[in-house]
């Protein structure tokens, strides 16, 4: 009894032994685990009490749900601003016209489609947007059996006179005339009507001359060129005001925001002591505190804030402070 007695306490002693050698050497890791663990959210934390900006690690400015959604409408408008629109309706002043635009293609000899209808203008939709750069093209019917159609009268318009463009969205483009020619169909300069240009030019087309009765069409076509002269402005934002009220105490720079529900932040600049030009140091998002703490700040050191837009434009400096 005894000697089994004795057997068992000497297994204890030796899970005892063993225990205490892996929390041993494991203790020093976990405790090291720790504290870098906790010195991690010490810095965090400091990092937030004093101001600096710790949520910019993949973009300048952190962007509130409403402000992202107005950034996003304002990039797709100017997209559309310079890739044109696709056009629903053409409107012609001056010869009373006003009519829907539906895309059309080529036909099978190659020439542009144009609408069957005869009072509505067909949109070259291989081409270029109205709008955009380049040669956008219109094209509708002359007349039918039925009489006159849509540009009946369009042989008549005159050099300044003006053709407006609009999309569904009420986004309008408007054009001058600049010339107009008539062609034979096979002498038609194709890469004057259709092809690129630095230009932003909408060619207007019709049939035009003696009506041949054996073929059935006209000989002639009439391109009436115009030049994009005015647009729906979507690009009118201005560059936003300074901050101000700008001030620095014991190493925390502060400023009052700008009233603009287009500001997307803060940008705060440096010029150490001796130093030749001031350097960005730190942005700060629209709906953070505007207030920045500089552990590096000395005698002799200036700064100033300004103020950026969802659409990047930046203000002006605001007035300089100097650490005294």
């Amino acid at each position: 009894m005894k000697k089994r007695i004795l057997i068992i306490l000497i297994a204890v002693l030796m899970i005892g032994v063993v225990s205490f050698q892996a929390i041993a050497k494991d203790g020093p890791e976990k405790e090291n685990q720790t504290t870098q663990s906790d010195k991690k959210q010490t810095v965090e934390k400091e990092k937030v009490k004093t101001g600096v900006g710790t949520a910019h690690k993949e973009e300048e400015f952190v962007l509130l749900d409403s402000l992202k959604k107005k950034k996003t409408e304002l990039e797709e408008q100017i997209k559309v601003q310079e890739e044109g629109i696709t056009p629903s309706r053409v409107q012609i002043p001056s010869m009373d016209i006003d009519t829907s635009i539906i895309p059309v293609g080529l036909l099978e000899n190659g020439e542009m489609e144009v609408p069957e209808e005869t009072d509505v203008v067909g949109w070259y939709d291989r081409g270029v947007k109205v709008g955009a750069k380049g040669n956008a093209v219109l094209a509708g019917h002359v007349d039918s059996k039925k009489g006159p159609a849509i540009f009946f009268y369009l042989k008549n318009i005159k050099v300044g006179e003006k053709i407006i463009v609009t999309d569904k969205k009420g986004m309008k483009r408007t054009f001058e005339v600049k010339s107009k020619e008539s062609y034979p169909i096979a002498e038609a300069p194709i890469e004057k009507i259709f092809g690129p240009s630095d230009k932003r030019n909408l060619n207007v087309i019709t049939c035009t001359g003696t009506f041949n009765h054996d073929e059935h069409l006209y000989p002639d076509r009439l391109v009436v060129y115009t030049e994009l002269i005015s647009e729906t402005k979507v690009n009118e934002l201005e560059a936003p005001e300074p901050p101000t009220a700008v001030e620095y105490d014991t190493g925390s720079l502060s400023w009052h925001s700008v009233n603009d529900d287009t500001v997307m932040g803060y940008r705060v600049y440096k010029k150490s002591s001796g130093a030749e030009k001031f350097e960005h140091i730190e942005s700060i998002s629209a709906h953070e505190r505007k207030s920045f703490f500089d552990g590096e700040g000395k005698k002799g050191d200036s700064y100033y804030i300004t103020t950026v837009n969802i659409e990047d434009m930046e203000s002006d400096p605001s007035e300089k402070v100097v650490v005294e």
